[in-house]
């Protein structure tokens, strides 16, 4: 009887324990980086600061993701429309001060205003704003859980500030990008993910 009690006493005990998760998996980082390179469509509201040299500029910014296309909007102070990027597979289209410009125009316009020829890396950014490396060469240096810290890729340096819950994702929400003579800010205030 002594025996049946103490056996019942220690599962009593025992079910009000708790436990520790176990560590996350090694592959962990490899599946939420292949989860989130393979969202086609998503969405975000924020703000950007840009620093070319010793010229800079702020707004707000977003960014529209659908597949292969992409909508860009910066807007300066009071709302007023300073960038309207869009990119079709390899077609890049600019709308600034009620001019449109196309592909090696569009591009020279941008890396005028970025000062040393620099370009927006697009095609890179949709990947860094969701906390992952495009895909092709990169180092990385990882967070706590399933994020990044750091991610250098194609002659920039992105640090990860903070992160959000979205849905089942962590998303960023406070991202540093920076190459030779410029540096992007940009601060997410809301994420759509469909």
């Amino acid at each position: 009887m002594r025996r049946r009690v103490a056996a019942l006493a220690l599962l009593l005990s025992a079910a009000g324990c708790t436990t520790v998760a176990p560590p996350a998996p090694v592959g962990d980082w490899q599946a939420r980086e292949a989860e989130l390179q393979a969202l086609k469509a998503w969405s975000l509201d924020g703000r950007i600061a840009v620093a070319a040299g010793n010229e800079g500029f702020s707004g707000a910014f977003d960014w529209v993701q659908a597949g292969e296309h992409t909508d860009i909007s910066i807007q300066g102070p009071m709302g007023s429309a300073a960038f309207e990027i869009r990119i079709e597979g390899e077609r890049l289209t600019l709308e600034a001060r009620g001019e449109t410009y196309a592909d090696d125009e569009a591009r020279a316009f941008i890396g005028e205003r970025l000062g040393n020829g620099n370009m927006l890396p697009v095609g890179e950014m949709r990947y860094w704003l969701l906390g992952a490396p495009a895909p092709g060469r990169h180092e990385v240096a990882r967070g706590g859980g399933r994020t990044l810290a750091t991610l250098a890729q194609s002659g920039w340096q992105v640090r990860y500030e903070r992160y959000e819950t979205v849905g089942a994702l962590e998303l960023p929400t406070r991202i540093e990008m920076t190459t030779e003579g410029l540096r992007l800010r940009v601060v997410v205030a809301d994420w759509k993910i469909p």
